[in-house]
Parts: structure tokens; C-alpha cells; sequence
């Protein structure tokens, strides 16, 4: 995740103890959430490339599931390309099957209103980090936070745009590469609730993960149908 330049890295940290609830695909790349204690939910151009030739898994709290099924939103495009008209009206969602049950982690609740505009979001993600200067710097695997503010919302998408100092929220940030299918939280009466799953940038000409870009999150919301139905088809 990429911060604001006048906050330090460290700020944006967290201890992965505190979120057993999110896991990555590639050693901290493709990122997904527990939704069902046994479905993760990501984005789909992040399960798209799961390999289906050998075992996979993922780790949350502490220990390995294996993973089973990939299922795709059918809205997808298999051609999507970020920033393009493939991507502007594709549903880049995917559920992921857990082979067992987690049995000790609390999964996470799906944000089921539609008044995301102008709500402040929590965003997490373990791919690139940097800052809204010099945009990415590199990847650590460690997990961080960003929050933003949600500007647009449309049928598919949540839009939140990189402000520089001094607009924006105390740790304005969007998404670094590797952050795909990470969650973007709201917190309502003390709870947090998964609204958005990250997707792509809109860049502008610009360098990704700097002023101006515009962070894409797949709109939860509108696909609540959509994954209670195959979860229950399935389970």
C-alpha cells in the first residue's frame, strides 16, 4: 500500500496478528479475505491466474487451508486489461473455496447498504509500498494500511482519487502492485464491514501509486446476490 509522502512508512503497518482474517495468494501478492469459514473473496483477475496443476494454499491465522474451488463472477472478461474498456464495466470478482473450514477466525461481514459515497474506508494490502511522490518502491510482504475517502460509486465500482497533502484522510493512500483482490473496510457502529475489493488504477498518463491516480475497488454491495447464491449452491 502507498501512503501519503508526509506520514512515514511506519505508520502505515500493522501487526498481521491483529488481521488473521486476510491472506495472499504469491507470498504476499493477491490479496483475498475470509468472508465464510470456508470461501475467501478476492478480485478475479487475481484468481484467474491460480494455478490449477498443483496444490495451492493459503495462510490464515498461523495455520495452511489448501485450497479448493475458483469460482469467477460470470461478468468478468477474460481479456481485462486495467485501465482500458475492458475493465470499466467487468465484474472483477471471484470466490475462493478453502478445502476445510477455518474454525477460529471470525470471518468478515459484507457491506450490504449503498451509501458508500463520501464514506472514509480502511484499505489493506501486502504488495508494493511507497509514497505519493515517488510513487512504488518495492515489496516486503508486510501487510499495511491506508485509508481514503470513496469520491464516485457506479454499478461496478468504488472510485477513490490520491489527494495530496494537505486534502485527503491522515493516511490518504491507494494501492500498490500485489495489492489486488485486498480489502477496503467500512466501519459502522464499531464494526468493520468489507465494501470494496480491490482491482485496478486509473493513471492519467501519471506513475502508478501517485498523486491524482484513481484507485478502482470492485462495489460489494451490488454483488451480494452473486456470492450468497453460490456459496449456498455450493455448500
Amino acid at each position: 500500500m502507498i501512503i501519503r509522502h508526509d506520514r512515514l512508512d511506519r505508520e502505515s503497518l500493522v501487526d498481521v496478528g491483529q488481521w488473521p482474517g486476510i491472506t495472499s495468494f504469491f507470498r504476499g501478492h493477491g490479496v483475498a479475505s475470509l468472508i465464510a469459514p470456508r470461501w475467501l473473496l478476492t478480485a478475479a483477475h487475481v484468481a484467474n491466474i491460480i494455478p490449477t496443476d498443483r496444490a495451492l494454499s493459503v495462510e490464515l491465522g498461523g495455520k495452511r487451508y489448501p485450497l479448493g474451488r475458483v469460482i469467477v463472477h460470470p461478468d468478468f472478461r477474460r481479456e481485462w486489461v486495467a485501465e482500458t474498456e475492458t475493465a470499466a464495466d467487468a465484474v472483477d470478482l471471484a470466490l475462493v473455496e478453502l478445502a476445510t473450514p477455518v474454525e477460529d477466525i471470525e470471518p468478515f461481514q459484507l457491506y450490504g447498504r449503498t451509501d458508500e459515497l463520501g464514506q472514509e474506508v480502511i484499505m489493506l494490502g501486502s504488495g508494493e509500498s511507497g509514497n505519493g511522490k515517488r510513487g512504488a518502491l518495492g515489496s516486503d510482504r508486510h501487510l499495511r494500511r491506508v485509508t481514503n475517502q470513496v469520491d464516485v460509486v457506479d454499478d461496478y465500482w468504488l472510485k477513490l482519487g490520491f489527494e495530496a497533502p494537505p486534502l485527503g484522510t491522515t493516511l490518504e493512500g491507494v494501492c500498490g502492485r500485489g495489492d489486488s483482490g485486498g480489502p477496503a473496510f467500512i466501519q459502522r457502529d464499531g464494526q468493520l464491514y468489507l465494501a470494496g475489493v480491490s482491482s485496478w488504477q486509473f493513471l492519467g498518463g501519471r506513475q502508478l501509486g501517485t498523486y491524482g491516480c484513481i484507485e478502482h475497488y470492485s462495489r460489494v454491495s451490488l454483488f451480494l446476490d452473486w456470492i450468497h447464491t453460490m456459496r449456498i449452491s455450493i455448500d
